[in-house]
């Protein structure tokens, strides 16, 4: 460290952040990156962007470090590789000591060429490499010798990246994402907006409407519940996606909501900006997705003090401690995810207590603070090699 400390007193440590784009500051990493950039101790560090797409967001809201759109669409065009390999250039002459990428095509195409510059070059995974294919995978276990760390949300990711990129263990770090969030958010009156009784139970589910959520699995669930808890409404909150074919999502959950005679306790909120208001209503909550890293929709439900129930499928058993904050189940089991929802429902003392722990892990885990003095450290480690 003592080299990393001659560095900083000498100027601070440059960080350059590189990310595919910045659509949605309201998703999972985008969040955690807007986050770290906006509490990094600017005393120490000097941040700056570098975009393949552009940002409206980021341009708005971006006013203390230089921002760079590289107006990259096709990795693979000439033109786009050319631009790519001149803003590593760029880097190397700007002097930055240390690079950091989010995203799945800068972590690509960056590791060898900010290598070849001798810039130290970090990179971000915060899931399970559902986007592998065999030809990513050749070019990302070459840069795995190339990269000098990968930070990893969770420990589920860190194996998978281990096994399927081949980092050296050595070389990944796991660091929990931070809450940002103010965990007194107001409370959303949703029974009266969705015109429903005041003691109905509502199970909610914050995600997008994408195949690999299998909201089908909530909904075939709620059919189960429904025999003797008929006050049972499941609410999701998500932007409406297509699956392969082209079909909504939504038209799909619909249809099937109306073949299992449950389409009237079905109700959609759409995108949201901000879910906390509306998880506060739910008396359970509810994620059964079949990939997940760590999920930023769990954080909230715990932050939100909610029992849930989630599939055992990547870093949710490291958020969801059973029987003690909330139930996990296997993927597709839609018996188990309709006896763990119903014994919550029927319970809401335990639900309660669930609820509180959850809230309490939370906080101690979660801090902001942590996470990006984790970060930080990290950079003033890198720079000082």
């Amino acid at each position: 460290m003592a080299a990393a400390d001659g560095l900083s007193a000498r100027r601070k440590i440059r960080v350059l952040y590189v990310l595919d784009g910045f659509p949605d500051p309201h998703a999972g990493t985008e969040n955690q990156f807007w986050l770290l950039f906006r509490k990094l101790d600017r005393s120490r560090f000097e941040p700056a962007i570098t975009l393949l797409k552009s940002s409206e967001f980021l341009q708005a809201h971006v006013t203390d470090a230089p921002l760079e759109t590289l107006g990259v669409v096709r990795l693979r065009s000439p033109r786009s590789l050319w631009r790519v390999f001149a803003a590593a250039l760029r880097a190397r002459t700007r002097g930055f000591d240390v690079v950091h990428l989010f995203f799945n095509d800068v972590s690509l195409v960056f590791p060898p060429l900010f290598s070849l510059f001798g810039i130290p070059v970090i990179v971000s995974r915060r899931d399970l490499g559902f986007w592998y294919t065999p030809g990513n995978l050749r070019l990302l276990r070459i840069n795995a010798r190339l990269a000098a760390a990968v930070v990893a949300n969770c420990e589920a990711v860190r194996d998978a990246v281990i096994g399927a990129e081949h980092y050296d263990p050595r070389k990944v770090r796991v660091i929990y994402n931070g809450i940002g969030r103010d965990p007194s958010a107001a409370h959303r009156d949703v029974r009266t907006e969705l015109a429903v009784s005041a003691d109905a139970r509502l199970i909610i589910i914050v995600a997008n409407l994408r195949p690999l959520k299998r909201i089908d699995d909530a909904v075939r669930a709620l059919a189960v519940i429904g025999y003797g808890l008929e006050s049972a409404h499941l609410v999701v909150a998500g932007e409406d996606r297509v699956d392969e074919a082209g079909r909504s999502v939504r038209a799909q959950l619909e249809t099937l909501a109306a073949q299992l005679n449950v389409h009237d306790r079905l109700h959609f909120l759409g995108k949201i900006a901000d879910p906390l208001p509306v998880i506060r209503a739910a008396d359970v909550c509810v994620l059964c997705s079949e990939t997940e890293g760590l999920s930023n929709t769990v954080i909230e439900y715990m932050l939100a003090g909610k029992a849930a129930v989630c599939t055992r499928v990547g870093g949710n058993s490291e958020l969801v401690i059973e029987g003690s904050t909330g139930h996990l189940v296997p993927v597709g089991d839609v018996q188990a995810l309709a006896r763990a929802v119903s014994g919550l429902l029927r319970d809401p003392a335990r639900a309660r207590v669930y609820g509180e722990a959850a809230r309490q892990r939370a906080l101690e885990l979660f801090l902001p603070e942590t996470m990006v003095g984790h970060h930080e450290a990290l950079y003033s480690e890198l720079a000082g090699r």
